[in-house]
């Protein structure tokens, strides 16, 4: 009599046992923990129950890591975002001290790399790395749409020297890999590369996982990449339209602001500064002479002394300042919080660094003189136009007075 057969008492015990542990199981509770049973035919089904609780521990973690990536997703988190989630969870599932993701590109004929997180040695392959499709191994991943094992990168780059990518991550100290290739909706759309430090660390089972969550983990990275490209592209379109506004209130030739710019900063420092009670100085430019430079030189170096005008006074206002072309061979600074002696020395500090040295001329070198008419507005909620008549006024006064001097009004 075979003393391992359990007795009939005992076989019903113990088959009341597995039943309560797989209902504990099954209700989401953690079954205690089944003894060794070494009787036939309990043997086999006791073993097969504790690899099931295995399987369906690690599948249960699986879950959790890939939820807590995809609800990176729902917060609006760009792609590298989710790379990284997945580069902090997915240790717990898959081996690795690297892990890279790359790109195909539309025509699907290169492969470029996106992005790349590293615990090896400093990153040989980084982002804008790209190599072709064309004669690359990697087809047959795409091909197959199976993980592929690389256990020994050192040996597999002796068989396949002309590998550049090989022999890089075996520079950073890769010794084995996990290639995964990401499909959505059977369209391919990129690698997931992770890497290991030590030899032979990747086996069926870390397929078998990637298999299991490959469609939801391309499905976030998918949608993490076009929310991304959304935010690029709507912060191009707000470049564009910032660049297109500046290009709409700046003069043409010299960069500065155009005259209805200029006056709409005007009227707006005099509402700001009529509402403080602070002195606003008004300061009209005009280049001495200009005519003869026009006459003598052409139109292309009058461009050039307009050009060289504007670059000069800008580099000395200060940042509150604000300095715009009014028209021809004139120009408008505004000089805010300030008092009758200070706008003379902001004028006076203009007009020496016109005179100061010659004009490149581009065939010639002239010296080059401006004359300026200095108007102020203390607080009065007076117009823009009124407060430029009066700087005009007295740059006038500065022409007839012999030019290359200051007038107040």
């Amino acid at each position: 009599m075979d003393t391992n057969e359990p007795k009939p008492h005992a076989l019903e015990d113990r088959l009341d046992a597995y039943a309560n542990w797989v209902g504990e199981l099954r209700r989401g509770h953690s079954p205690p923990q089944l003894p060794e049973d070494t009787a036939e035919p309990l043997a086999k089904l006791s073993w097969e129950l504790r690899l099931l609780a295995d399987v369906i521990v690690r599948r249960e973690d699986q879950l959790i890591k890939l939820l807590e990536v995809v609800h990176t997703v729902e917060r609006g988190i760009l792609v590298e975002d989710v790379l990284d989630s997945i580069f902090k969870s997915f240790s717990a599932i898959i081996p690795y001290d690297r892990i890279g993701c790359a790109f195909l590109s539309d025509s699907g004929t290169r492969l470029t790399s996106f992005w790349v997180r590293s615990n090896l040695g400093p990153p040989q392959i980084t982002k804008g790395y790209s190599q072709p499709m064309e004669g690359s191994s990697l087809q047959e991943v795409f091909r197959t749409g199976e993980p592929r094992i690389l256990n020994d990168l050192e040996s597999y780059l002796d068989a396949e020297p002309q590998s550049d990518s090989t022999r890089r991550i075996v520079a950073e100290g890769g010794r084995s890999s996990l290639t995964c290739p990401l499909f959505v909706d059977d369209r391919p759309l990129g690698i997931l590369f992770f890497t290991s430090h030590e030899k032979r660390a990747y086996g069926k089972i870390h397929q078998t996982v990637f298999r299991q969550i490959a469609e939801e983990v391309a499905t976030v990275i998918y949608k993490s990449r076009l929310f991304q490209e959304l935010v690029e592209r709507n912060q191009f379109l707000v470049r564009q339209a910032e660049q297109l506004k500046q290009a709409a209130n700046r003069d043409a030739l010299t960069g500065i602001l155009n005259r209805a710019a200029v006056m709409t900063s005007l009227e707006r420092q005099i509402r700001a500064n009529a509402a403080a009670g602070r002195t606003l100085g008004v300061i009209m430019a005009g280049i001495d002479q200009f005519k003869e430079i026009n006459d003598s030189f052409g139109h292309a170096a009058s461009d050039m002394a307009l050009h060289e005008f504007a670059r000069r006074l800008s580099a000395i206002l200060r940042q509150s300042d604000y300095f715009g072309r009014y028209g021809g061979e004139e120009f408008l600074l505004i000089v805010g919080d300030t008092n009758r002696q200070q706008v003379m020395q902001a004028a006076e500090r203009f007009r020496l660094a016109i005179a100061d040295s010659p004009f490149d001329l581009g065939a010639a070198s002239r010296p080059i003189t401006a004359s300026f008419g200095i108007g102020l507005n203390s607080g009065a909620a007076e117009s823009a136009e009124a407060v430029v008549a009066a700087a005009g006024r007295a740059l006038y006064a500065a022409k007839a007075g012999g030019r290359n001097r200051c007038e107040l009004a």
